[in-house]
Formats: C-alpha cells, sequence, structure tokens
C-alpha cells in the first residue's frame, strides 16, 4: 500500500470518527434526555476531543507509535458504540479520548512530509462525518449495529495497514527555510477570528432553525475547500494562500449570510486555508508535527470556544461588530503587501 493509499484510509476513518460522534450527540435528543444531559454531553466530547488533543500530542511525540495510538482509539470507538444504548454519557466520553487520539495520530502520519494536501485529505471528511451522523440521529435512524461493525472492520483494517512509527528521519520539512515573524502571526489569527466569528455564529443559527439542507451543504463546501485548498496552497505557498482565502472569505460570511451558493463559497474558502494554517505551523515548530497537529486541530478549537462564550459575544455578533470586522480587514489587507517576492514563498 502505497503512502497515498495509508492517507486515504486514514481520511476515511477520520470521517467513521466523527459520524460516530455526530450521531451520539444526535441521540441524545431522541433519547429524550433533559437539557442538562444533552449540555453536559456536549461540554464532555468538545472539552476531551478538542482539548485533549495537546496532551496526546506530547505524549505520541515521546513514544513514536502512531500505529498504536491508532489501534487505540478506534477500540475505544468499539466500546462506545457498545456501551452507547445501555450508557451514552459513558460512549460520549470514550468517543471524546477517541477522537482526540485519532486526530493527532492519524494527522501525524499524514502530515510527516508536511504537504498541505495530505493535511487536507486526512482532514476534509471530518465535517462531513459530524453532520452526517447529526443528520441521521435527527432523522431517527437507528445504525447503531452498522456503527458497531463499521467501527470493528475499520479497527482491523488499521492492524493491516502499514503505518510505520515515527522517526526523525520521517520528518520532511518541504518547504524553503522561512520564518514566521509576529506580524505574519498577528495577520492569520486575527483573520482567522474575523472569519470563525460569523461561521460559529451562523451553524449555531441554523442548527436552532433546524434548516438541515443548509448543513448539508455547508458541509460538501467545507470538504471540497479543504481538498482543493491543500493542493493549491503547496503550489503557490502557504502564507500567501492562507491570507488571500481568509481575506476572500471574510466579507463573503459577514453580508451574504442569506445567500446559500455565496455563504457556502466562504465556507469552502475559509476551510481550504486549514491546510496550509497547519503547514506553516508545523514548519514554524521545527519538525515537532504531533505538536503542530494537536495545536491546530483541538487547541484552536477550545481557543474559538472560549471566543463564543465570552462576554464580547453580543458585540461580536452585532451588526456594528460586522461593519468593525469589514474596516478592519481593510486595513489588514492595505499592511499585507502581497506583491512582495518573499510573500510566495510557502
Amino acid at each position: 500500500m502505497n503512502r497515498k493509499a495509508v492517507i486515504l484510509f486514514l481520511a476515511l476513518g477520520h470521517g467513521l470518527n466523527d459520524l460516530i460522534a455526530g450521531y451520539f450527540l444526535g441521540r441524545l435528543v431522541q433519547l429524550n434526555a433533559d437539557l442538562f444531559q444533552i449540555s453536559l454531553g456536549l461540554f464532555l466530547y468538545n472539552l476531551i476531543a478538542f482539548g485533549g488533543q495537546y496532551p496526546v500530542a506530547l505524549w505520541l511525540e515521546k513514544w513514536k507509535q502512531p500505529k498504536r495510538f491508532l489501534l487505540l482509539a478506534y477500540g475505544l470507538n468499539v466500546l462506545a458504540v457498545s456501551f452507547f444504548l445501555p450508557a451514552p454519557q459513558l460512549s460520549i466520553v470514550l468517543a471524546g479520548v477517541a477522537s482526540a487520539i485519532y486526530h493527532v495520530a492519524g494527522g501525524t502520519v499524514c502530515a510527516r512530509q508536511n504537504k498541505a494536501a495530505d493535511i487536507g485529505l486526512f482532514a476534509a471528511p471530518g465535517v462531513m462525518g459530524l453532520i452526517a451522523g447529526g443528520y441521521w440521529a435527527y432523522a431517527g435512524a437507528d445504525i447503531w449495529l452498522y456503527l458497531l461493525v463499521a467501527a470493528s472492520v475499520f479497527l482491523g483494517g488499521i492492524y493491516f495497514v502499514p503505518v510505520k512509527d515515527a522517526e526523525q528521519k520521517d520528518i520532511v520539512q518541504s518547504a524553503p527555510a522561512i520564518s514566521l515573524d509576529r506580524h505574519d502571526i498577528i495577520m492569520i489569527i486575527l483573520l482567522t477570528v474575523i472569519s470563525l466569528r460569523s461561521v460559529i455564529w451562523n451553524i449555531f443559527q441554523l442548527i436552532h432553525e433546524k434548516d438541515y439542507h443548509w448543513l448539508i451543504a455547508i458541509a460538501a463546501a467545507a470538504f471540497m475547500g479543504k481538498i482543493a485548498g491543500g493542493w493549491i496552497a503547496d503550489r503557490v505557498g502557504w502564507r500567501f494562500y492562507t491570507l488571500v482565502s481568509l481575506a476572500a472569505a471574510t466579507p463573503l460570511l459577514n453580508f451574504f449570510k442569506d445567500e446559500l451558493l455565496l455563504f457556502c463559497i466562504g465556507i469552502g474558502l475559509l476551510q481550504s486555508g486549514i491546510p496550509a494554517t497547519t503547514s506553516l505551523l508545523i514548519h514554524s515548530m521545527k519538525g515537532r508535527t504531533e505538536q503542530a497537529v494537536g495545536l491546530s486541530f483541538g487547541t484552536a478549537i477550545i481557543l474559538g470556544a472560549l471566543v463564543f462564550y465570552s462576554p464580547l459575544r453580543p458585540w461580536l455578533f452585532s451588526d456594528a461588530g460586522g461593519w468593525f470586522v469589514a474596516v478592519l480587514l481593510l486595513v489588514l489587507i492595505a499592511f499585507l503587501r502581497p506583491w512582495q517576492k518573499k510573500f510566495l514563498l510557502p
């Protein structure tokens, strides 16, 4: 099995992993759980699945045995599905631990050569699986047995897939020697926060209004954006593509909330910058791929949640906040100077 086939296999596992989680969280409502149980389940899963990734990354960096981590992740998924009917809260905790382990181990294997295209291919199925699982739960589909069989089959598949233990020579930095100065980091963070501000709010609104055809369109846009964005970023430069894609996504997400096509294009552009941003982070951390993956796939999500629940939330989601974002974006773009030759480097 060649390297690309291994990445495709791990990407499929990512989609199944997130599908299981989406189905569990959606089924809490169908099982007539009270509001406290639903809130607790969501809190526990997100805290463990995303907040747990950096500790997992430190552990994996020490042991350098990603295949064992992948086997552990899907072993926990099998247990989670098995226990879901009698003990749903326990299953959600197990699924959260499995998710944290799988994201870091699978992402690290796919990012060994630090190609944004590989990272995008691994990351793309996640949101599709999450939304598909949630939709099947909402529709009342009883797919518990199918999930158990699929997770068991995938657990066996991991055993036979040639995933090598990581060594220092496996970590290849494909980009020219560059460094991220504080100016670059500030630009990326600010533009990301600006775009995420609209995405988080609109997705919560859509879920509340049960507009599931929008969610399916959003998932498809995110899926295609990550795959296409990773491929393009490797060719035009990681920094250049990250900033251009975020700058293009921001007005679409802020001013076309009710236009499905334009909004989904904005979602696709936003998500398309994730592989390039992850590659930049891996490069800037000088080969500590495990930690970079944990920070990109996990810690960044937790930070976004903190912003969402901060006291600034009402102002950030107001019309005044939207205009402030638009003006700030114009000011930021004025200082990016993308015409400089060095800016086109990965």
